[in-house]
């Protein structure tokens, strides 16, 4: 814009002089015209084109891709409608979670963009004066996966990896044949997890181990694979842990980086971070179930597989940014949404997983995506009821079984579950194990009771 302004420089006495000649950068006047008049002239097309050209700047900027941004069509609640939402979730709340004096974190609960229900309890410090409000940010632990799983998906839909891609095309030193991509974020690698292999290998406790190290591990000892990969699901961190070293080649930058300028900044989540190997400081403390601290361990800088430190406000926003193809399009996002698994074994009713995504798929062809997580006293669930443009939303910083159960919170909308105790998926810890929440079997909902009115 400053090279098309300076064409509009007020002329000079040598083009006044010289008004048969062009003056490099600046209108050639007539001699015989007043110079104030044309002065005047100059001035008013100047306006009018700077004018235009701002429309165009203004128009460019709302518009950077050329196309303008979907809009999800959201209509607005009535207040009614706001009342009886926000006394079901109370209820309900009340009696599978508040009730538990173990609970410490933040519950969110909202249906097209509007909080329906909003609460938080306990501490952020182990000395009890520093009370867990809207703003206290939370370990959100495997729900980072879906951070790292849009973050990928950014590069495959930029073209700069593709998911059929064996990992050689970015550790070319990798020593395993047949893992993709894909089957990183689905989870049938077959590589072994990564805080097993730490301790085996006699690493030093007291060195903090970095996404580097993890794939130096293989490097060094190769492990034996688990399976064949390719052939069934077993969900390992190790697999997100590449994923995030693959994000930092195919982009170029440093993946908690990436990360805030391609996700948190684009969503408007001012109060996320990821923590990593450079800034360990910015750890935050959780709980076990008996109140004790887990102190920072050499394994809690690694990312990718966790490390996203946010709160319920922010990923409200996070929701609403997936909602509005703000991150990621339609068909990429369905395309991480989709089953990767149909071999009967396998394919349980409810319970499947796309790419870095759980599922929740119903006898309707009704999808809930999702992911737990649970890393030392973190635990959260991030549920996205899509038919019902709702998110439930629960972070905590000491361990509690309860919180999973907020997944039945869905219910309030319709009646996605009719067990009263769901079991539900924990992700792994620092072990490498899961746990089993609710030994009680999902039964799938029928069609013809959901087809009733929504409440």
């Amino acid at each position: 814009m400053a090279a098309v302004l300076s064409c509009f420089h007020p002329p000079t006495n040598s083009c006044v002089k010289k008004a048969s000649q062009n003056c490099p950068g600046q209108l050639v006047v007539s001699a015989s015209t007043n110079i104030f008049a044309g002065m005047k002239r100059v001035r008013i097309m100047g306006v009018m084109l700077l004018c235009m050209l701002l429309a165009t700047f203004w128009s460019c900027n709302n518009n950077s891709m050329g196309n303008p941004l979907p809009r999800v069509s959201e209509r607005k609640l009535d207040t009614n409608e706001i009342n009886q939402y926000q006394a079901a979730l109370a209820h309900f709340f009340d009696s599978i979670l508040l009730r538990n004096e173990r609970f410490s974190g933040g519950i969110l609960v909202a249906k097209n963009g509007q909080i329906l229900y909003e609460h938080y309890t306990g501490y952020a410090d182990q000395d009890k004066t520093d009370s867990i409000d809207m703003d206290t940010r939370f370990h959100v632990a495997s729900t980072s996966k879906t951070f790292t799983s849009i973050a990928l998906m950014q590069q495959v839909q930029a073209g700069r990896v593709k998911l059929d891609d064996s990992l050689q095309v970015y550790f070319p030193l990798f020593p395993y044949k047949g893992i993709t991509v894909r089957n990183l974020l689905n989870h049938s690698s077959g590589l072994p997890n990564y805080a097993n292999l730490f301790p085996q290998y006699k690493w030093d406790p007291k060195r903090v181990a970095s996404n580097t190290d993890v794939l130096y591990l293989f490097y060094a000892n190769r492990p034996g694979l688990e399976f064949t990969p390719g052939s069934r699901f077993r969900y390992c961190n190790t697999n997100f842990a590449l994923l995030a070293l693959i994000v930092e080649k195919a982009s170029g930058q440093f993946f908690p980086k990436y990360v805030q300028d391609s996700i948190f900044a684009k969503a408007g989540m001012q109060h996320s971070y990821v923590l990593s190997y450079q800034n360990p400081g910015d750890y935050l403390t959780s709980w076990d179930a008996a109140g004790r601290p887990y102190p920072f361990n050499f394994l809690d800088a690694i990312y990718g597989d966790k490390n996203v430190y946010t709160n319920c406000r922010d990923l409200l926003k996070y929701d609403s940014a997936i909602r509005h193809e703000v991150l990621l399009s339609k068909a990429w996002l369905d395309s991480a949404w989709t089953p990767s698994y149909t071999d009967k074994k396998y394919n349980d009713p409810i319970e499947q997983y796309g790419l870095g995504w759980r599922l929740k798929i119903f006898n309707d062809s009704l999808k809930i995506p999702y992911h737990n997580g649970w890393w030392h006293g973190n635990n959260a669930v991030f549920q996205r009821v899509i038919a019902d443009t709702a998110v439930i939303i629960v972070t905590g910083n000491r361990f509690t079984n309860r919180i999973y159960s907020s997944s039945r919170a869905a219910n309030v909308f319709r009646p996605y579950f009719y067990t009263s105790t769901d079991e539900e998926e924990v992700e792994q810890g620092q072990s490498g194990t899961k746990k089993q929440v609710v030994p009680a079997r999902k039964t799938a909902v029928t069609s013809k009771r959901r087809s009733g009115k929504k409440r």
